[in-house]
Formats: structure tokens, C-alpha cells, sequence
């Protein structure tokens, strides 16, 4: 049995950047409209590079300039999904188990145009043999 790690990000309004270790491991570039997106990203070769220390995972949020009609002074909205989970794979390369290393995040507002709208940081760690958070900080802001 084998154990993976990965990230899978359903929605993006704006701009997502995700972050491991000071590394980009995706940037969904400026989306606007909120489409729904179906992407996967393995993390299990980065998080086991270093897997005697902590490893920090980020998601940015980023709220631009774009607004539906063109008002500099308008909020815009701002939606960010993603799930960060592993999965248990036997030897014949069948899933046996999916966990969520994370409560999935899936937040939708208004905010201030050209802020960072989410700041998510998790810190994971080799404990008893798979990759456990240990800590969070959760940052995320609206209009002012």
C-alpha cells in the first residue's frame, strides 16, 4: 500500500496561488466569472523532500481589479474551492481509502478590488508514518 497526497481545486474567482515549502505548485492566472475547474495536484513527492521537518502549505487569493460592470468603486466577488486529501492505493493501484487531511474550503464573498482576499496556511508534518496538519492560520477579507 502506497499513500498519496494532493490538492484538488473545483472553483476559482479571481486568482488562486498555492504554495508549498516557498515553492508554486499551481497559479490559476486571473479567472473571472467563477468557472468551475477540476484540477488535481500531487504533493506527495514535495512533502516527502523534507519529511524529518514541517512543511507549509499556502493558498493565496487574490481579488483584482475586474468588476461586472466597470466601476472602479465597486466590490468584487471572490470565490476560492479546494480540498487537500490523501488517499490509500493497493498494490493493484485501487484506491482503498480518501481521507481529508483539511475541512475542504469553499467560501464565496465581496470584497475590495486588488487585495489578497484569502491568506490559508497549513503546517503538516510526518507523524506516525503519513502527513498530519499540526497547525492553521485561516485569513480571509471583505470590504472595508
Amino acid at each position: 500500500m502506497k499513500k498519496e497526497y494532493w490538492i484538488n481545486v473545483k472553483h476559482v474567482d479571481n486568482r488562486l496561488v498555492i504554495f508549498l515549502n516557498g515553492e508554486t505548485v499551481w497559479d490559476s492566472g486571473i479567472v473571472h466569472g467563477d468557472p468551475e475547474i477540476n484540477q488535481f495536484i500531487n504533493i506527495t513527492d514535495l512533502l516527502h523532500e523534507h519529511p524529518e521537518y514541517s512543511s507549509e502549505l499556502i493558498f493565496e487569493g487574490f481579488n483584482d481589479t475586474y468588476n461586472s460592470n466597470g466601476a472602479d468603486d465597486q466590490l468584487n466577488p471572490w470565490h476560492f474551492q479546494y480540498r487537500v486529501f490523501a488517499k490509500t492505493i493497493d498494490e493493484n493501484g485501487k484506491v482503498v481509502r480518501e481521507i481529508d487531511l483539511i475541512r475542504p474550503y469553499n467560501e464565496r464573498h465581496l470584497s475590495n478590488p486588488n487585495i489578497k482576499a484569502i491568506d490559508n496556511s497549513y503546517q503538516l508534518a510526518m507523524k506516525e508514518q503519513e502527513f498530519k496538519v499540526i497547525s492553521h492560520s485561516l485569513a480571509q477579507r471583505y470590504s472595508q
